[in-house]
């Protein structure tokens, strides 16, 4: 077996489903990467998540985070709250404009992973499934 043949697969695999997610979310007026960030925070929005959180779970750097969340913030899907207890820190709140937002993009990644699996039984999926949280477990 060729050895690059995993890593060939994996990478085609990324970029037609990057190029079906960009299509999906051109209209939303958010990128792939900012919809998936306004989902994470709606989910653990009761958490008063700050910036450090975020550059962790989605592994990108300060600067890439703020970024992203200064265009989050400037459209109003989101808020920064100074907390009382720690002024030195910014809270990050989802908006009822992005709580419409994250329905929306949650549909389109649902597609999404539909289209992606579509050509494979529920068994297939769950090995498949399986098979790559071990991969990512190993990582």
């Amino acid at each position: 077996m060729d050895r690059m043949v995993v890593s060939n697969l994996l990478r085609s695999i990324m970029n037609k489903s990057r190029e079906s997610m960009d299509q999906r979310v051109k209209d939303m007026d958010v990128s792939p990467q900012q919809g998936r960030m306004i989902s994470y925070i709606a989910q653990n929005d009761d958490k008063g998540l700050i910036q450090k959180d975020l550059a962790e779970v989605f592994q990108r750097r300060g600067a890439s985070i703020t970024s992203m969340l200064q265009g989050l913030e400037k459209k109003g899907y989101i808020e920064r709250r100074i907390p009382k207890d720690n002024e030195r820190q910014k809270n990050i709140y989802i908006l009822p404009k992005g709580k419409a937002l994250v329905e929306e993009t949650n549909e389109a990644f649902y597609a999404a992973e539909k289209e992606l699996v579509h050509a494979l039984s529920e068994e297939e999926v769950q090995q498949l499934t399986e098979l790559l949280r071990k991969i990512d477990r190993s990582l």
